[in-house]
């Protein structure tokens, strides 16, 4: 656990903050730390201050933290809920994949590794070899990868991110015609 996790905790436990201290004290997998990083920053938000100065707000105004911790107790099963929603959502999304059986869901992480070789071989191994190369090695475009990897990430974002990107567009579009 993190200093600032542990601060939080024996804060949580004084003051009777049973979630928050539950919370930030699960040590079971990166879900664990996930949740209790998102307690943490909403401590820290209702504390009015970024994370990482949380600490430094215990010494000097504790009973801010303090306040802070209580309202995030409030907000304590708003975010468990939250978060079950999420791993809900990505075990969906899991399950749907695995249905649609290897090569229909092939074409995500293919991707994904096709555009992380691109990009190994552009930025890390053509410089290399081109240092050594008597006849230099005719590289790849960055733009032509970012465009590559746009596309990717829209598309395997989802269509609605792209279809939203187009509305928007067309919407500017018509504005400054009628203007």
């Amino acid at each position: 656990m993190s200093a600032i996790g542990t601060i939080i905790g024996g804060i949580a436990a004084e003051i009777g903050a049973t979630t928050v201290k539950r919370l930030i004290e699960q040590r079971a997998g990166k879900g664990a730390a996930e949740i209790a990083g998102t307690v943490i920053d909403v401590v820290a938000t209702k504390a009015g201050v970024p994370a990482r100065e949380l600490p430094e707000l215990v010494s000097t105004d504790r009973k801010r933290v303090e306040e802070a911790v209580m309202a995030a107790e409030a907000d304590g099963p708003e975010l468990l809920e939250l978060w079950s929603r999420g791993l809900e959502g990505q075990f969906a999304l899991m399950q749907a994949e695995t249905r649609e059986g290897f090569w229909r869901s092939f074409w995500r992480w293919g991707w994904m590794y096709l555009l992380a070789i691109f990009w190994i071989w552009r930025i890390v191994v053509l410089p290399i070899a081109n240092a050594y190369a008597v006849v230099p090695i005719e590289t790849i475009d960055v733009a032509v990868l970012l465009t590559l990897t746009s596309w990717f990430m829209g598309l395997y974002m989802g269509g609605h991110t792209l279809k939203e990107l187009g509305k928007n567009v067309a919407a500017l579009a018509k504005e400054r015609m009628h203007r």
